[in-house]
């Protein structure tokens, strides 16, 4: 099925289309021609479906012009161009469909152009970017980041900069370090408090402090008196400076706090009226620590605790379109699986649990418009590239207000009452009466079995659970739509589509993972301790670089559940690397960014355990040296020399031959109990009689040897 955003390239022609927006109802796709040389295009669907069905057209995962990039990546020169031009563009890019028909494009446009005073040129430019680049916020990042000095400060040169002033004869004075680093100073002091003094206030209190001098009166008092005014800075250049150095969410949270900001003054991407009008318009995300107490897979007597539930539930539809058991989080880690598997193919997931499921049953693969979340794991950098690289508008609910996601909060509380608590391991409220049993013990679910009751239960729900407390437009009634979450969701896709957008599941994994960066060295790409290698690395020489000029950082992102791996992103986002862990760190595999820190840790604290007990081994160790030395020194000072020095050192060879012999007298291997020697004589003429004359031999060297 064709979905908006996504890659389709004729074969005949060879050109490359981007799906813009879908209209089933009227069979109508409006499509965008990515060299962008003309504007979209509306065709027939089901025309186009026909030519994907025959080979004619194919869907391309890959996509050249989409710049998935991590928040960090971006300069911030670029992020302020990108967020101008979206300052004025988002109005129009967001009116759809009516954008992308023709005479009511030229409308819009015209009216645009008159109401922000860009050219329809200048429009018709930066729409194009946006069709073209994956109809995101970062479509309007620069194509080029070093050309121009636009942004960078230009140095005095004794010179006043900026314009003449226009009344007055004194020229003024030039913002350098020393002025700016006072700006600071009473920029803290006396505005970014909680008595919110005005900006007026906050300049005079600062030239007070800084540019006036004491001076005495004819009777006795002290006066401050101002400089001379070339040496003080005007109110308009401490605001310039101000308006430069903080942005406006700066200026909120400083002066109001950040509590303050999130309730008032937060920033809630996108238009606040827009209502749900079809399946993707909005989901909302949620997560609770199950009523229930699992084992393990590994050993069934050990308790493992409760589990972190994450669901995702389609507004328009109820339909449960992602989900997550495990053991992390509340987090952005789980709610990154949810995220991640809302966005996937729900058969291949289904099958790894043992449930065969057709395409049909849980159809649900793609990212929404809009997700609605709490305060926390869908809360900073983490989630700033879902927004910018995914164009995903998240809107976080206050605290206290879970009220504003009443329908995913009723549909946890629906799958506690009617399975969870059927469970053995359920939390029961009558653990802390006197007497109660302790359900803990109950437990013998694991979390894999777990899981598959709640993937039955939520196939229960998407497929067979009628939702009494639906209310059908006109629309549905008309059609007599069941209000059952997959007939609401089909519906919605013949009728209400244009939300939905599909992203491949590599790039939608790379885009929810953490990001970092990574040391290139000669031994190897450096990452918390491990040393990783790739093919990349090993053709385009990387370790030889580095040992030659020396080591240098790349961005990669990475799993922190398993650190077998890291992935070094391209430049362009859209594209990665695979590193593996090194043949010497293989004792890592498997283990997780948690477990990795505390071994390296218990080894530190091994490695520092006692460094009194080994200090003190080396000075008995230098101890026991000089003890031998001194009894050599001894020895050597009861040894007659010889005068000559020419004489001692004479017959060196021959010394070492002789201690060589004798070295290897001493040291020859002797098998076999020692003879004993007799000597009592009486004794020793009773036994030659019987001694054979081989052992008579034998004997006698014995003697020779002890005489020796």
């Amino acid at each position: 099925m064709v979905s908006v955003n996504d890659i389709l390239k004729n074969r005949t022609d060879g050109m490359t289309y981007r799906v813009l927006w879908l209209i089933r109802e009227s069979d109508i796709a409006y499509i965008f021609e990515l060299s962008g040389k003309h504007m979209p295009l509306a065709v027939s669907l089901k025309s186009l479906e026909q030519q994907i069905a025959e080979g004619v057209t194919e869907e391309s995962s890959e996509d050249n012009y989409c710049r998935l990039l991590q928040e960090n990546e971006i300069p911030e020169k670029d992020k302020a161009f990108r967020d101008v031009i979206w300052s004025f563009m988002e109005e129009l890019v967001t009116c759809e469909p009516g954008i992308y028909i023709r005479n009511q494009r030229g409308r819009l446009v015209a009216k645009h152009a008159e109401k922000t005073g860009k050219t329809i040129y200048t429009i018709h430019r930066y729409l194009k970017w946006y069709w073209q680049r994956g109809k995101n916020k970062n479509a309007f990042l620069p194509a080029f980041y070093n050309s121009g000095g636009r942004g960078k400060e230009r140095v005095a040169h004794g010179k006043k900069l900026g314009r003449p002033r226009k009344y007055g004869e004194a020229c003024g004075k030039n913002v350098d370090e020393v002025t700016k680093q006072i700006f600071a100073q009473a920029v803290k002091k006396y505005y970014h408090t909680r008595k919110e003094n005005s900006f007026q206030a906050a300049y005079e209190m600062m030239v007070k402090e800084h540019y006036t001098k004491p001076m005495m009166l004819p009777d006795g008092t002290e006066r401050r008196e101002l400089f001379d005014k070339n040496e003080i800075p005007t109110l308009a250049q401490f605001r310039y400076w101000y308006s430069k150095q903080y942005t406006s969410k700066e200026k909120l949270i400083s002066r109001k706090g950040q509590s303050k900001f999130n309730l008032d003054h937060r920033a809630v991407l996108g238009k606040s009226d827009i209502n749900v009008r079809g399946p993707g318009s909005q989901y909302q995300i949620d997560a609770t620590v199950g009523d229930i107490y699992l084992v393990s897979r590994f050993n069934r007597a050990n308790i493992i605790g409760r589990p972190v539930i994450y669901f995702i539930i389609d507004v328009f539809s109820r339909m449960i379109t992602g989900m997550y058991i495990g053991l992390e989080g509340p987090s952005w880690m789980g709610a990154m699986m949810a995220l991640a598997n809302a966005a996937t193919e729900k058969v291949s997931y289904c099958d790894s649990y043992g449930i065969t499921i057709t395409e049909e049953q849980w159809p649900c693969r793609h990212i929404p418009d809009t997700i609605l979340a709490d305060r926390g794991e869908m809360e900073g950098k983490s989630v700033e590239t879902l927004i910018n690289s995914l164009n995903v508008r998240v809107d976080n609910a206050p605290a206290y207000r879970a009220d504003m996601k009443g329908i995913i909060e009723q549909f946890f509380h629906t799958v506690n009452a009617s399975t969870t608590v059927f469970l053995p391991g359920h939390v029961k409220p009558d653990m802390a009466e006197r007497g109660g049993n302790d359900y803990r013990l109950d437990a013998k679910l694991d979390l894999h079995q777990f899981t598959k009751i709640m993937i039955q239960c939520v196939l229960n729900h998407n497929n067979e659970h009628f939702l009494k407390s639906y209310e059908r437009t006109e629309d549905m009634i008309a059609d007599d739509v069941e209000p059952i979450p997959i007939k609401l969701w089909e519906w919605g896709i013949r009728n209400r589509s244009g939300q939905l957008r599909s992203v491949p599941e590599e790039m939608i994994k790379l885009c929810l993972m953490p990001v970092d960066t990574a040391l290139v060295t000669t031994t190897g790409i450096r990452f918390k301790g491990l040393s990783y290698l790739c093919e990349r690395a090993a053709l385009e020489h990387w370790f030889e670089t580095a040992r030659a000029k020396g080591s240098y950082r790349v961005n990669i992102s990475y799993d922190p559940r398993d650190m077998n791996w890291i992935y070094i992103r391209g430049l362009s986002g859209s594209s990665f690397e695979r590193c593996f862990l090194a043949e010497n760190e293989k004792k890592w595999n498997g283990k997780s960014l948690e477990e990795l820190i505390h071994q390296q840790a218990h080894e530190r604290w091994l490695r520092n355990k006692s460094p009194g007990h080994e200090l003190q081994a080396r000075v008995d160790l230098a101890t026991e040296v000089e003890k031998i030395i001194g009894e050599a020194e001894e020895m050597a000072k009861q040894t007659v020399i010889p005068a000559s020095k020419q004489e001692r050192v004479s017959h060196i060879r021959k010394n070492r031959g002789e201690e060589k012999q004798r070295l290897r007298q001493d040291e020859a291997f002797v098998l076999g109990e020692e003879h004993q020697i007799v000597t009592d004589i009486s004794q020793q003429d009773s036994l030659e009689a019987d001694i054979h004359p081989i052992l008579a031999m034998i004997k006698k060297k014995a003697e020779d040897e002890y005489e020796d």
